[in-house]
């Protein structure tokens, strides 16, 4: 599908997870922490860890952001990661009342472009505002089924008070919401762990308190050693 992206660098509409949409939902509804334990994984079994997984810039995403997520997915889940050709910015998912674009019609597109191999996970990665219609936005969304998903740079790009976020910051807010969106895919439900890169982030400084791996639940959910 293309390039090893290892070899370039060395360094939904959520709910919990009995649905078929599963991502960085800023306003998805939390159970109360004491209805379970820190870490307690999903009630879907996890999937295969697939031999690779596709990355595809949705507009005009820098390279440096697309390498850097490229090297996070692989240290964290083992398969090399593959650049797919470079799309368009998701026009069809504009909508012009709400001035975002459609996460879940980004989703369904993306899934279209998985050609080669059915097992073989995409992430896209856009500069473009995502929403769902029960939330103001997402950071990012994920199909389990579809096998896409997508994470926005948008929000991630600043800091509350709307000055662009440090490169060093943003690079982690990238690579941490990159890895969360494919955790979903590969079967993971959110972490209680604030620490562990499943967890839900609600704003851009929970991305920053976030390490940029899985907690050790986590991994052993994803048979990772």
């Amino acid at each position: 599908m293309g390039r090893n992206l290892g070899e370039a660098s060395s360094n939904g509409r959520t709910a919990d997870f009995g649905s078929a949409y599963e991502g960085s939902n800023p306003s998805a509804s939390a159970k109360p922490l004491g209805l379970r334990a820190v870490n307690v994984r999903a009630e879907l079994k996890p999937l295969a860890m697939p031999d690779r997984i596709a990355l595809i810039s949705l507009g005009p995403v820098p390279r440096a952001h697309l390498t850097d997520v490229g090297v996070a997915l692989s240290q964290v889940f083992g398969p090399p990661v593959v650049l797919a050709p470079a799309q368009e910015r998701p026009a069809y998912a504009f909508n012009k009342d709400r001035n975002q674009y459609h996460a879940t019609a980004v989703l369904r597109r993306l899934a279209q472009l998985r050609v080669e191999s059915a097992a073989v996970p995409v992430l896209g990665l856009t500069d473009v505002d995502l929403f769902v219609p029960d939330a103001p936005f997402v950071f990012g969304e994920a199909d389990r089924a579809a096998g896409s998903a997508v994470v926005s740079l948008q929000r991630l790009a600043h800091g509350p008070d709307g000055k662009p976020a440090e490169p060093d910051r943003l690079k982690h807010r990238v690579q941490v919401e990159g890895v969360h969106e494919v955790g979903h895919l590969l079967g993971l439900s959110h972490c209680m762990d604030v620490h562990c890169a499943m967890f839900l982030s609600h704003k851009p400084s929970d991305c920053d308190r976030k390490g940029l791996g899985l907690c050790g639940a986590c991994r052993s959910a994803l048979g990772l050693v």
